[in-house]
């Protein structure tokens, strides 16, 4: 059997991993959209084991995670609840760079400890605070304050 030069890796790609992509599950409600189940698998699994490569997992197997794929949803969302393990991708239409990138995002959100996420969130609040509008009152507190300093 004669193969083209770009599929010996393939082949070489997917015996080297295909034990990697065996803990990828994911579930796809079609609602009358066309899709083969491998391209989404094999989609999925590869952005969790880019994710883990990138994020140095010792254990790749590790960003792989169950998601339902919802297809035909108008209102296009990804949804990620770590402390049931319950993730979805929301797609109107099958797009391959979209799913990639909600897979990803998914694959990532682990990846940040909940203390890390707390961390920044606080962050996030006392900047926004520092910058933001200030009242009237506010100023007046300040104010005061400074001559109790002086």
């Amino acid at each position: 059997m004669m193969l083209s030069a770009g599929r010996p890796f393939l082949g070489t790609f997917l015996v080297v991993c295909g034990s990697c992509w065996l803990g990828a599950q994911v579930t796809v409600v079609r609602n009358g959209v066309d899709i083969h189940d491998e391209k989404v698998s094999l989609l999925f699994s590869a952005a969790c084991h880019v994710v883990a490569e990138e994020f140095r997992l010792t254990r790749p197997s590790d960003a792989l995670f169950p998601v339902t794929l919802v297809l035909g949803e108008p209102n296009e969302r990804v949804i990620g609840d770590e402390l049931h393990q319950v993730y979805f991708i929301y797609m109107n239409r099958w797009d391959e760079a979209q799913f990639a990138t909600s897979a990803s995002r998914l694959a990532m959100q682990p990846m940040v400890s909940q203390e890390r996420k707390t961390k920044i969130v606080a962050e996030i609040l006392r900047r926004a605070n520092r910058v933001g509008p200030v009242s009237a009152e506010e100023l007046h507190e300040v104010k005061r304050n400074s001559k109790t300093f002086r």
